[in-house]
């Protein structure tokens, strides 16, 4: 069942909603639901989101720094006037040179901002940094510590009233505000091998977010996700109307002619990114897309796409030196989870429904297969070897923890690949967790002696064998350690780590691109795992004991067991 027709069960019972699809996908048109003729209509006012800034022209008689903080204040609620108040702060080229959107710097709400003078006039203002986004509403953290320092050149106009002539381009924004003007959402983009959805998280206005969610799905993937992920838009579309209208709750988008390129097999799935992507607008039920003014036929339905494959399967724990299973709070021990002459640690789980593929660490140096009967079969062997991710691929990642800018990959049927990562050389690996679709990786490791994390693109071949890792971004700027890593939402990773106002290690909640949010501690913590959703978390502590999520807290769930393990 598609995401247009989760929609529609919305309002719809079950039953009817497949008879729904169904007609649909025989009327093989891009527009569900659709009937007669695309005709024009007033859209509806779309519900009113966050919170208003209003603001005040500058003041006669108004001081340097007091025009600079009144320009500030207007800035923030530029994003309801286009900011015409925020102009009228400026003077000269400034008033039509200054690109408000061209960044924005969010700063902390504590300690105040810092005012200073300057000889020739100017004025400069200091706080501490939280964060930035560029352009195209990608997220960066600051590093603890870091502050901004924005200078702005004022001189009096032909009243004698001081005015802005010369600044950077941009906003600065208080954290306080930041989301109230600003959201996050996903541009999904798809595998490579077109099974699955793929997420970029950005930031946008909550003003005409439909209409800035389908411009930067168009305009594509930034360059760090692209070599591993592909788009069904055909090079060149555009919007041919520069808005996305929404009437009684569908969302008309207007695509150029160019989208005509897309192949028969192309369209369901253009029209998944497109439905998948508005999904996230609260006033958008439905989508119908036009490619230059005429219906975007379908001649097949519209794929359910997931961005997060998983399947649910018990929780694997290493008890009394052999793997076992959690079942009904139970632990029982896997047949041939023992085996004589190994120490087992560390397993890795595979994807499918039962009996998944598991994998596991044989003291430092060699990784496993653990089957459920037999003898196990050295996949790989290395020094120090990385505790092992699997993908959904089938295919266990590992490394040597001293890096030489190549990653390991093995199958259980004994297929091996090399997988270049010349960013990790000489680096020293702790952690690695291969997202749920397969198409990103999240690196924990040591650059320069520094913990970092770090997320890149997984490039297949096209027989989704892996064969490298594009340059990667980094994100959990404010961690100062980290040890741990695991995947629990299409975008959002849980690092066991410190900060250096919390040096206590502790779960936090990292979204690849937004503020992040830390636990509770759990005394002791050591490892973790998830499954599907923070809830889903469960942190091992160095007494043996698992902790899983109880309300805002955690609760001792296991105790004399270690190394918990859930698909991935």
């Amino acid at each position: 069942m598609s995401a247009v027709a989760r929609r529609l069960g919305r309002r719809l019972g079950r039953g009817l909603l497949t008879l729904v699809v169904l007609a649909l996908a025989l009327a093989g048109c891009a527009a569900l639901p659709r009937s007669g003729p695309v005709t024009a209509s007033d859209p509806d006012v779309p519900v009113p989101r966050g919170i208003g800034f209003f603001a005040s022209g500058p003041q006669p008689g108004a001081s340097p720094e007091e025009i600079v903080d009144g320009f500030l204040t207007a800035s923030w609620a530029g994003y309801s006037d286009e900011f015409l108040v925020a102009r009228e702060f400026l003077a000269g080229p400034a008033v039509e040179t200054w690109q408000p959107l061209e960044q924005v710097r969010i700063y902390s709400d504590a300690p105040a901002p810092q005012f200073s003078r300057a000889d020739d006039g100017g004025v400069r203002l200091s706080v501490t940094a939280e964060a930035s986004l560029d352009s195209a509403g990608r997220y960066t953290e600051a590093a603890p510590g870091t502050t901004i320092d924005a200078d702005f050149t004022l001189a009096r106009n032909g009243d004698g009233e001081w005015r802005i002539i010369e600044l950077d381009d941009g906003v600065l924004l208080p954290a306080a505000n930041f989301q109230s003007v600003y959201t996050r959402g996903a541009l999904y983009f798809l595998t490579p091998d077109r099974s699955a959805l793929v997420p970029e998280v950005r930031w946008f206005p909550q003003q005409n977010l439909a209409t800035s969610l389908v411009r930067a799905l168009l305009d594509g993937p930034s360059s760090w996700l692209a070599p591993g992920v592909v788009s069904m838009v055909p090079v060149g579309t555009r919007m041919r109307v520069e808005s996305v209208q929404v009437a009684e709750g569908t969302a008309q988008v207007d695509l150029s002619a160019d989208s005509l390129a897309a192949k028969a097999d192309e369209r369901p799935l253009l029209y998944a990114q497109l439905d998948r992507t508005l999904d996230q607008v609260p006033e958008v039920q439905d989508v119908e897309i036009t490619a230059a003014g005429a219906p975007f036929e379908l001649e097949e339905p519209v794929p359910d796409l997931s961005a997060y494959p998983y399947i649910a399967t018990p929780l694997t724990v290493v008890s009394e030196g052999r793997l076992a299973d959690v079942v009904g709070g139970e632990v029982v021990p896997r047949p041939g989870g023992q085996l004589a002459g190994l120490t087992l640690h560390d397993p890795a789980l595979g994807y499918e429904p039962t009996a998944p593929t598991t994998v596991a660490l044989d003291g430092p140096d060699r990784l496993v297969t653990v089957p459920a009967d037999g003898q196990p079969f050295v996949l790989t062997e290395g020094t120090n070897l990385v505790p092992p991710s699997m993908d959904r691929q089938g295919w266990a990642w590992t490394t040597p923890a001293r890096s030489n800018g190549v990653l390991r990959a093995v199958r259980a049927n004994g297929d091996t690949a090399d997988v270049e990562a010349p960013w990790l050389q000489n680096g020293t690996v702790r952690a690695l967790r291969v997202s749920r679709e397969g198409a990103r990786i999240v690196v924990i490791w040591e650059s320069g002696g520094v913990p970092v994390i770090d997320v890149a693109a997984v490039v297949r071949n096209p027989d989704g064998t892996p064969r490298a890792l594009a340059e990667p971004v980094r994100f959990g700027n404010r961690l100062t350690d980290a040890v741990d890593v695991a995947w629990v939402e299409e975008s959002t990773v849980a690092v066991l780590g410190t900060t250096a106002a919390e040096p206590v290690p502790a779960v936090h909640l990292l979204p690849l691109g937004g503020p992040a949010n830390r636990l509770p501690v759990v005394e002791g913590a050591v490892s973790l795992t998830a499954g599907r959703g923070d809830r889903s978390l469960v942190v091992a502590t160095e007494d043996g004991r698992l902790h899983e999520r109880n309300g805002l807290g955690w609760r001792v769930r296991l105790s004399d067991v270690s190394d918990p393990a859930l698909p991935g």
